[in-house]
Parts: C-alpha cells; structure tokens; sequence
C-alpha cells in the first residue's frame, strides 16, 4: 500500500480557508492568511460586479481602471498577483480557457 505523499499535505496548509468574505470582520482580522490587500479586494469586485466572476486578465485590466481608476504598471505583477491569489483559493482557472479566472465559489 502507497502512503500519501507528507508534502503535497503540507503544500494546502494555510489555503484551505478560502474565500472569507461571509466571516465577521472581527473574526477576519485574527487570520493573518486571510488578510486581502487592497488589490485583492478591487480584482474580487470587478471580478464579481463587471463581469458576472469570469473575465481575462485584458478584461481586469480595463475594469480595474474603469473601476478604480488604477492603472496597471506591469501586466506581468498583476499576472502574478492572480496566480497567488488562485493559490490562495480565491480564484480558480477556467478549464480548457487559457488566462481565464473566476472567482471561486
């Protein structure tokens, strides 16, 4: 009989929490893997509110300006500000979509 591999457990440590917007603010600011920064936040809202939780990162770009106003300096660190944020469990790779997000339900 196989065991499990110990790394790929401790590889979903401290991502296993999810999306924490349902939970009290005073029960979120003792998570510390739960704290959003302020990029997160607008990427979620223009996620859920100007694209029905689905878009590329072309379609972030503009909202997060149509949005915010925030002008993207790198596509590549927002790029990789998706990626983390996929890790952590808040976004989720559209299969079969290249480059497409949604946000995780």
């Amino acid at each position: 009989m196989e065991e499990d591999d110990p790394r790929e457990e401790l590889d979903a440590v401290g991502s296993r929490i999810g999306d924490t917007s349902d939970l009290p603010p005073e029960l979120k600011s003792q998570l510390a893997s739960s704290q959003m920064d302020d990029m997160e936040e607008k990427i979620l809202h223009t996620l859920k509110e100007r694209y029905d939780g689905v878009a590329n990162l072309d379609e972030i770009i503009v909202g997060l300006y149509r949005d915010f106003g925030y002008v993207t300096k790198d596509r590549r660190s927002l790029n990789g500000k998706l990626y983390r944020m996929r890790k952590r469990g808040l976004l989720e790779n559209v299969p079969k979509r290249k480059g497409v997000y949604r946000v995780k339900t």
